[in-house]
Formats: structure tokens, C-alpha cells, sequence
């Protein structure tokens, strides 16, 4: 191994259930925000997984800020 090494630390249980990714987990969505629709740029981008969206809208329409949206979810 050639370079500097840094030492960080993790919590070797949180990243044992996070990888592998399963090929059906590894699916990414381009998403892209602008302040306002006459800029040509974007404000931010990145890349989202669906599975993690819908994993988490999962556990946000449990919480007491969401309950009275009545949010539901079709597939």
C-alpha cells in the first residue's frame, strides 16, 4: 500500500448490515434541485437508491410529524 492511511472510526455491526448491497439495492436515481426554473444550473445534485426512499418514508409516516398528512404508499 503506497500513501498516508487515516484511521476512522466505525461501528463494524452498522456496516456489516450495510454491505453487501444486494444487486436489486444497487439501483441509483439522478436527482437535481434548481432554485428556480430560469437558471440553467443546478442549486444540488446527487444520487438517490428508491429502496432507501421508500425504506425511509417507511419509518417518517410512523412518526407523530407525518401521522396527520395521512401519507400512503403505492406500489
Amino acid at each position: 500500500m503506497n500513501g498516508s492511511v487515516i484511521n476512522v472510526l466505525a461501528n463494524v455491526n452498522q456496516i456489516q448490515s450495510i454491505l453487501p448491497h444486494l444487486p436489486h439495492d444497487n439501483a441509483t436515481i439522478g436527482v437535481f434541485f434548481k432554485q428556480c426554473f430560469k437558471y440553467k444550473s443546478f442549486y444540488m445534485l446527487g444520487n438517490v437508491r428508491p429502496n432507501m426512499v421508500m425504506v425511509t418514508l417507511r419509518d417518517l409516516i410512523k412518526t407523530q410529524l407525518y401521522k396527520h398528512l395521512n401519507v400512503t404508499i403505492h406500489h
